[in-house]
């Protein structure tokens, strides 16, 4: 009878799983979830089994094997990597979210952190969750009119339950982001601008300066915004596939599509102490396209080689990739 009963539990899991990634569920749905995980210890047992078994699974797919390597790194093409994680946002988070603790201060606000490699999702008190990147910090503060979020390191993307009198506000560096009920995520890791990203999922967005020294922007699905105060408030459209490929960290997963090595081996970096060293100008400019694990460099490095004609080495926490031609000079420099 309690093999039976435990089948029963996981068919339970499984679901809220799959509704979960649907969509962001109502406070009402998120209420009668986390009842539900409250009322037996089994039941947050099975739900952090349903997320890792979905995480297995679409891994599986993307990574079984070296011809599955070969085939993704080669020329995999957009849609195929999309379909691969759509049924798993935050999965690889979820099955961290049981040994989380929650930071209080003396100023009475909660504070969640990730270690390097660590993906979390954190459900919050109305509903809202948000998902936390590798080596991300956030500072959570509710008021009856208002929930304030402090982005203070990394990157987070940001499920927010509606709430038309009470504005959910992330606040990165000297930009504000106010949303009443959407999905976005913000990022202080954006090279391009120096500055903040925010990137919409679903529905609108404002992104203000907090001095009011650059003019406030609406934001809505599928747009970009990059703010710093140089150049004020930058908006760029992106397609539905990219901004599913640059949440694929969500999933413990790392997406490229017509990127350098050289910028690969920096996104492998924010989530593992292995470096992958390119000292050919060259060889860092060649161009790969597919879906890799964020925490495994060394078999993203054997990949690649193998797709592009390179050499990979491996010493300690180091990973070189070079040209063939350049094997007798790094053979003799290294005797």
């Amino acid at each position: 009878m309690r093999a039976n009963a435990d089948n029963g539990i996981d068919d339970i899991a499984a679901a809220w799983v799959a509704r979960e990634d649907r969509a962001p569920l109502t406070p009402e749905a998120a209420a009668e979830r986390d009842a539900w995980l409250q009322a037996d210890s089994r039941h947050f047992g099975a739900y952090a089994r349903a997320h890792a078994v979905l995480a297995r699974t679409d891994r599986a797919r993307a990574l079984s094997a070296g011809d599955m390597d070969r085939a993704f790194t080669a020329r995999m093409p957009v849609r195929r990597a999309r379909r691969l994680f759509r049924w798993a946002a935050g999965i690889a988070a979820m099955a961290s979210l049981l040994a989380i603790g929650v930071h209080h201060q003396d100023d009475g606000a909660e504070y969640y952190a990730t270690r390097k490699g660590e993906i979390l999702r954190v459900p919050l008190q109305d509903g809202s969750a948000i998902t936390l990147d590798s080596d991300s910090q956030v500072r959570v503060s509710y008021s009856d009119t208002r929930r304030d979020i402090r982005l203070l390191q990394g990157e987070a993307l940001f499920d927010v339950a509606k709430s038309p009198t009470r504005p959910f506000v992330v606040r990165a560096e000297e930009t504000d982001v106010t949303a009443v009920g959407t999905s976005f995520a913000v990022s202080l890791n954006e090279r391009r601008s120096g500055g903040v990203e925010v990137l919409v999922r679903e529905g609108v967005v404002d992104v203000a300066d907090v001095q009011g020294v650059v003019a406030p922007t609406r934001l809505v699905a599928n747009y970009r915004a990059l703010a710093n105060r140089s150049h004020g408030i930058r908006i760029e459209p992106v397609l539905s596939d990219d901004l599913q490929q640059q949440l694929a960290w969500r999933e413990g997963m790392l997406s490229f599509n017509g990127d350098t090595l050289s910028v690969a081996a920096a996104q492998f970096l924010r989530y593992s102490d292995m470096r992958i060293v390119i000292d050919d100008p060259l060889v860092g400019s060649r161009r790969i396209v597919g879906l890799y694990s964020a925490s495994d460099p060394l078999g993203f490095a054997r990949s690649v080689a193998l797709s592009l004609g390179l050499v990979v080495e491996q010493r300690g926490n180091e990973v070189r990739l070079r040209s063939p031609e350049a094997a007798p000079h790094m053979a003799g420099s290294m005797q």
